[in-house]
């Protein structure tokens, strides 16, 4: 339905590289993938300040800003405090956002993830929500709002003081509701008490619940065609406080694959939640690394080690019902261009900046046991 694809978002997070040379955007799969999307009924797209070392925004000024009238699109956009110190300027980096992507408003702005440390710290020392008050006030803002990887007591408190904030962006999806760590379901709740809508990010965990083991194969299977990430989209698409679901779709088949399904989803019944609930339960059985391959490590990196890249083949064999030899063999091919697991010189610079608060040092040195030694 034309309604349902106003709630489904292009996250500009994992773009497709070109083939020739995987340090280039292709921007011409992406203006493809843009033009499907906006042709199915959709028009929101996020980016952040970081997103694939700034290139996310550029890309989004080239493959949407500059080939659509502005008012046809809405745009998101997110100040970094997860990553900003005393001496950064907020003005400064918001400026150059509005330079990179080519407009001069945006239409939705978040404090990017103010966990509660940087909660108390960067955003108290900067003023940031004064800050972007005042850009809201400008016109430059129109609609204000935070994305958070914490506990429902740092949400609610924030929530609290802050009564201004209009939407919040929280990773759900059916694997991530129960999770102790993850808290969505908690979350989501805290939304409900504040009155708030929730935009989702990660409903397919970064591709994981794309590529679900056999045994999560055959319990979908058994009662329909429909495909995992399909499943996925239908856990948090039936869930009724929520405005937004944002898929960072990576080639033009995700983009027609699910449009298409969005287009005809129908909410869920009993019988499907049951199936649902019982894909979660084999999973959380066959748990790996809790990465959801943003790559915000990778920009962090001092020995430039493909992180994320290394956990996806980690979990990839974790999943498989036997070992995956296929693994071992890709992993050989990456370390004869990219660094090992084992040159990790445990400065933990990626660990400050990872959302999941994943010990990378310590899963970089099960992935070196498991394919090096």
């Amino acid at each position: 339905m034309q309604k349902d694809l106003k709630r489904f978002g292009f996250g500009f997070m994992r773009l497709p590289y070109k083939k020739d040379n995987p340090s280039v955007i292709d921007f011409d799969e992406v203006n493809k993938m843009v033009d499907r999307y906006i042709e199915s009924g959709g028009n929101y797209f996020d980016t952040g300040y970081s997103y694939l070392g700034g290139k996310s925004e550029t890309s989004l000024r080239e493959c949407v800003i500059k080939r659509y009238p502005r008012d046809r699109i809405l745009i998101a956009d997110k100040m970094p405090v997860y990553e900003m110190s005393k001496d950064d300027d907020p003005y400064e980096i918001f400026q150059t956002q509005l330079e990179r992507c080519g407009v001069d408003y945006f239409d939705y702005y978040l404090v990017h993830d103010p966990e509660n440390k940087y909660y108390e710290g960067i955003c108290k020392d900067l003023d940031i929500f004064n800050i972007l008050n005042e850009f809201k006030l400008e016109g430059k803002i129109r609609k204000l709002g935070m994305s958070l990887h914490d506990t429902p007591e740092v949400l609610d408190k924030i929530l609290t003081e802050h009564p201004e904030i209009e939407f919040v962006q929280l990773q759900i999806n059916y694997d991530d509701w129960n999770s102790i760590r993850v808290q969505a379901r908690a979350n989501y709740e805290i939304c409900l008490k504040h009155e708030k809508p929730v935009f989702i990010m990660e409903p397919i965990q970064g591709g994981k619940l794309a590529n679900v083991n056999e045994n999560v194969m055959k319990v979908f299977n058994q009662y329909d065609e429909r495909s995992p990430a399909q499943w996925a989209l239908s856990f948090v698409f039936n869930l009724d406080n929520v405005d937004m679901i944002l898929s960072g779709m990576h080639s033009l088949k995700d983009v027609e694959e699910n449009t298409r399904f969005v287009k005809e989803f129908n909410k869920l019944n009993v019988e499907e939640m049951h199936i649902i609930n019982k894909a979660r339960d084999i999973m959380q059985n066959n748990t790996g690394i809790d990465c959801r391959y943003c790559n915000y490590c990778k920009e962090k990196c001092t020995q430039k080690i493909p992180i994320s890249t290394y956990f996806q083949l980690y979990n990839q064999n974790k999943q498989s019902l036997k070992i995956d030899e296929n693994t071992f063999k890709v992993y050989d091919n990456l370390v004869n261009e990219h660094p090992k697991a084992s040159d990790c010189v445990k400065c933990g610079k990626c660990e400050e900046v990872c959302p999941q608060h994943i010990k990378i040092r310590k899963e970089l040195e099960k992935i070196a046991l498991l394919f090096e030694y």
